[in-house]
């Protein structure tokens, strides 16, 4: 690992807390915790790993150890023993203790691994630090993975948060996290929300992005219409309903001739009453000519009747209709 030079070992004694300046987190990666109990272990056991900090001329700047201090706070310490770095120790070389001690303890989430490589940029003399210190820290070394993830820790903070909680994958982060922050966090906010799977968010952010283009106006505006909000306020529908339905919403106002001729052709097949043992099926995505009929059956008589439900089949009115009426989207064929 190249410590720019500097190699010096910090020295321990105890420090008061009051010395140490709140307002300083240029070193802080670690992201905060839904449930931190830390106080509740530094009350029973103490300190187990002072934290480290750098000397400065008034005071001490924290470079590792934000919770513990957090906590000894809380428990109203005066003092705390510390790992004190001194001058020359530079500000690379702090980046990297930093990093070091909660990368190589435990697994980075990925805002902080975000932190951790934004860190080292940040104070890397003369450009970009090499790629050795980030592997030795556990880091990504790949340039344009390592690129992709500095950009997490810009997001605006709901954005982030979905990305800690999972509902927000890293890819559909960078792609959300490409448009202005108001449309980037409408869409956290939904997904958070809703938790449709990693597809599904993808065609959402499709269809309500290219709504907007094409009507001039913007994505949190798709989104903020009245019945988007009535299905997502919708106590009777469960999450995977909600997401279906605003899926639904969405191909309307994005392809209001498709849908509508989806609904002609649903309506044409319904009224054939083709049975369970009977399925047809539209062209994929309604394009092209070709449908696909399914059989089926377990026993030869199912086989005896299904014969008889084809023939019938193909004298029914309906049945021609629906296969001929595709290039005008079913306009006319489903009036009784």
């Amino acid at each position: 690992m190249a410590f720019d030079g500097n190699r010096a070992e910090p020295c321990t004694r105890r420090i008061p807390l009051a010395e140490i300046d709140r307002g300083d987190e240029r070193f802080r990666i670690t992201t905060p915790r839904s449930s931190d109990e830390l106080h509740l272990s530094l009350q029973r056991l103490g300190l187990l790993t002072a934290p480290l900090v750098l000397s400065r001329d008034r005071g001490y700047i924290l470079v590792s150890g934000f919770r513990r201090v957090d906590a000894c706070r809380r428990l109203g310490w005066e003092t705390v023993p510390a790992r004190v770095l001194e001058a020359p120790a530079t500000m690379y070389a702090c980046a990297l203790k930093s990093v070091g001690e909660n990368s190589l303890e435990r697994p980075l989430n990925l805002i902080e691994t975000s932190r951790a490589l934004r860190l080292l940029d940040r104070h890397a003399p003369g450009g970009p630090p090499p790629p050795e210190d980030a592997a030795a820290l556990g880091l990504p070394t790949h340039a344009g993975l390592a690129t992709r993830l500095k950009t997490l820790c810009r997001m605006p903070a709901e954005v982030q948060e979905a990305v800690l909680d999972e509902t927000l994958s890293f890819a559909m982060a960078c792609e959300i996290g490409q448009l202005e922050e108001g449309p980037a966090v409408a869409f956290a906010r939904l997904f958070r929300r809703l938790k449709p799977g990693l597809n599904k968010q993808r065609e959402i952010v499709t269809l309500v992005s290219e709504i907007a283009c094409r009507d001039g106006i913007d994505s949190t505006a798709v989104l903020s219409e009245p019945e988007m909000i009535r299905v997502q306020d919708a106590e009777e529908l469960d999450r995977s309903q909600k997401t279906q339905s605003i899926r639904r919403l969405l191909r309307r106002r994005r392809f209001p001739a498709l849908t509508a001729a989806e609904d002609r052709f649903h309506a044409l097949r319904r009224r054939l009453k083709l049975g369970a043992n009977l399925q047809l099926a539209p062209p994929r995505d309604f394009e092209g000519t070709r449908y696909t009929l399914t059989l089926s059956f377990e026993r030869l008589e199912e086989v005896e009747r299904l014969r008889a439900q084809l023939d019938a089949l193909v004298r029914h009115p309906d049945f021609k209709a629906l296969l001929t009426g595709k290039g005008r989207g079913f306009a006319g064929t489903t009036d009784p």
